[in-house]
């Protein structure tokens, strides 16, 4: 059913739900997982080799994460790709899901606090979920 799975990521280890859903789903229908992680661009940082050197350390340590991913999902049986890219994260993630045709979006989402159930209501989840292309799964 799901061919083409996306799941976007940063850098912490809350996504693991996330990826185990993605993994489990790939794995049902023979598609994979493309694991993606998106660097926020800062406006108004001037290109000098100061920004640059700061993106870069970013961008390897994205990587490291990535890998250490894919990994995991690879070790499960399931194909993988890794996609690393810069600017804003929900458009990137957009852009991504139109540019590899995903059927689908794995995303963590935040836990809404019964009290306050707009807490959650700008999240990036959130977003995704209104503006993505195709059908979004949001694990808690």
């Amino acid at each position: 059913m799901f061919k083409t799975i996306l799941v976007p990521v940063d850098l912490t280890d809350r996504h693991g739900p996330a990826v185990d859903r993605a993994v489990e789903l790939a794995k049902a229908s023979g598609g994979k997982v493309i694991l993606a992680h998106v660097i926020e661009t800062i406006a108004g940082l001037k290109e000098d080799p100061e920004d640059r050197h700061f993106y870069d350390r970013l961008e390897r340590t994205s990587r490291q994460h990535l890998e250490q991913i894919g990994a995991t999902v690879e070790g499960r049986g399931t194909t993988w790709q890794m996609e690393l890219r810069f600017g804003p994260v929900a458009r990137q993630v957009m852009e991504l899901a139109q540019e590899f045709g995903a059927d689908l979006i794995v995303v963590t989402t935040p836990r809404l606090n019964p009290s306050n159930p707009t807490t959650g209501v700008a999240s990036l989840s959130w977003k995704i979920s209104l503006l993505a292309p195709c059908p979004v799964l949001l694990v808690k």
